[in-house]
């Protein structure tokens, strides 16, 4: 029996297939499609999907690959013109303060190539037919192109399959949601104009909204124009989208001087609302488009899928290898459902204000939009918020009953444990030495809980050494579940289990003043923070988490 069946080799499914391969599972990967698609599709990867993959060790690669976005621009009616220089990600605390613009198929390439590292190929041509349940696996009737049947027998079966899920109509959850009245195009083409190549252009008009995202190559953009539906000529909903009718479209929408020239793709649809009341149904889950389809404002979708399997992934090997129970999985609903509601409610709120409403509206935003955005995005309070929503860097899961804390005791070195981050939410990145690493992150890299002992602002000889010993002995005692690590502030050379904090920023970040621990998820979340660090605490929190150590280990605490 497989530990689990992806379908569907989108971002999302690709994710799913390398996280649980990466934690030892048994799976497979289907996809109903014959080849790999060639079209760019999704285009902005953010800042916490680029952490993804600097956790998979393809972030440098995907940079390569793509373009990053230089400047925010709104250009309304007559050229008025409103431009903010995207250096408000910098204050962001990641090495990837940016939105990069890379094609799906080359995000979909990076990921198939990783995933073949492990011996998982997508089997291609391969559909899902229909599924049953029981109390021990799902068994599922795939279908080739052929008519040959094939029929598998896995303990979890994965729908990421897209908007029109055959794994969701087969669980039974409802779609839920409207369609958009707007008709919306779009085209990936070559672009002469007045405007700064790399830079993400909106184009507001008394017509309608065109939007311009940069992509890789020289004056390559993605032209994307949504306007009323009764503004176009009957039967332009179904016919093929052509460059003379774009070419058209921009020169009625767009107030400077702009020629089209070699498409790689044009498509004319329709946007949706839609999201699943429930992302579980027994053994079968649901991740990405299957769960959610909204705008594109924002550039969310294909981010959001990723993050999806990144948070069920890890769930699943716990549970499957015996660490964890089965109730674990139900926090990937509670923590994922909020998440795809908000999403939900964010985009289609920036659609509204980018697009909907009638001829008022549009003759409002094409006047004045560029004179308010102008002010808005020049301020800091908004374009922090706005980095926060976009980077996806926001994202937290606070309420969730994985997120823990027990904090008694004085404070110490002049910083508050409870203004470091709070578990439920996104660990940032800071410089440490360790052993091969200069930065955090590279110690949460790989599919493991990460433990962060730290010896507070003015730690004793004594106290270094006693947390040394301890993560020494868990780490043995977990093996490849943990990496425990003693932060050590003040100290410039790394030595084994030692993370060197010279200047003592990480302690104060994290508000460890005086001695604590930070438990850290697999998906680099905070657990559980607690202080002071008591050695029998500490296992009881581990062994909640990750199960009983080993066979054959002692126990840690004593």
């Amino acid at each position: 029996m497989l530990d689990a069946l992806v379908v569907g080799a989108g971002p999302t499914g690709l994710t799913m297939a390398v996280e649980l391969a990466r934690h030892g599972l048994r799976c497979r990967i289907v996809d109903q499609l014959e080849a790999p698609s060639v079209l760019s599709r999704a285009l902005a990867v953010q800042a916490r999907t680029l952490e993804v993959f600097d956790d998979f060790g393809i972030a440098d690669e995907a940079v390569a690959r793509g373009r990053r976005t230089e400047a925010f621009n709104v250009v309304g009616a007559g050229g008025a013109r409103a431009r903010v220089p995207l250096q408000a990600f910098s204050w962001l605390e990641t090495r990837f303060p940016y939105i990069l613009m890379l094609p799906q198929d080359a995000t979909e390439a990076l990921l198939t190539e990783y995933l073949g590292t492990f011996g998982v190929k997508v089997e291609r041509g391969l559909g899902l037919e229909d599924f049953r349940q029981d109390a021990d696996g799902v068994e599922v009737t795939l279908k080739r192109a052929d008519g040959q049947v094939e029929r598998v027998k896995a303990r979890w079966l994965l729908g990421c399959d897209g908007a029109r899920s055959r794994v969701r109509k087969g669980a039974g959850i409802p779609f839920e949601g409207e369609t958009y009245d707007d008709a919306c195009v779009l085209a990936d083409v070559h672009v002469e104009w007045p405007l700064g190549q790399g830079e993400l252009c909106i184009l507001p008009s008394t017509r309608g909204v065109v939007a311009a995202f940069p992509m890789p190559g020289e004056k390559r953009f993605r032209m994307f124009a949504v306007m009323p539906r009764d503004s176009l000529p009957e039967g332009d909903d179904t016919a093929p989208l052509t460059l003379e009718e774009m070419q058209a479209l921009v020169d009625r929408m767009v107030p400077v001087p702009t020629r089209l020239s070699e498409p790689r793709w044009m498509t004319r649809y329709r946007l949706h609302r839609r999201g699943v009341p429930h992302y579980r149904q027994g053994r079968v889950f649901l991740a990405g488009d299957a769960a959610h389809i909204h705008s594109p404002a924002g550039g969310q979708g294909m981010n959001t899928g990723i993050q999806d399997a990144y948070n069920l992934a890890w769930k699943l090997a716990l549970v499957t290898r015996g660490h964890a129970p089965e109730s674990l999985l139900d926090t990937y609903e509670q923590e994922r459902h909020p998440v795809g509601q908000k999403l939900l409610q964010g985009t289609d709120r920036l659609f509204g204000l980018m697009a909907r409403g009638g001829a008022t509206s549009r003759l409002l935003r094409a006047y004045m939009v560029p004179r308010i955005a102008r002010q808005l995005l020049g301020n800091r309070f908004v374009q922090r918020q706005m980095t926060r929503f976009v980077s996806q860097l926001a994202i937290h899961y606070r309420r969730s009953p994985l997120s823990t804390e027990r904090i008694w005791g004085d404070e110490a070195g002049g910083v508050r444990l409870a203004e470091g981050p709070a578990p439920g939410e996104y660990v940032p990145e800071l410089p440490v030495k360790g052993e091969g690493v200069t930065r955090l992150h590279e110690v949460l890299r790989g599919p493991h809980h990460t433990l962060l002992l730290f010896t507070g602002l003015e730690p004793e000889a004594k106290a270094r050494s006693e947390l040394v010993a301890l993560a020494r002995r868990l780490e043995a005692a977990y093996g490849p579940l943990l990496r425990a690590r003693v932060v050590v502030a003040g100290e410039g050379t790394p030595t084994p289990y030692v993370l060197a904090d010279e200047d003592g920023a990480a302690h104060r970040r994290f508000g460890a003043g005086a001695e604590c621990f930070y438990l850290l998820r697999p998906d680099g979340y905070v657990g559980h923070r607690e202080r002071p660090i008591e050695p029998k605490r500490l296992e009881a929190e581990l062994t909640r988490r990750m199960g009983s150590p080993r066979p054959g280990q002692a126990r840690v605490a004593g």
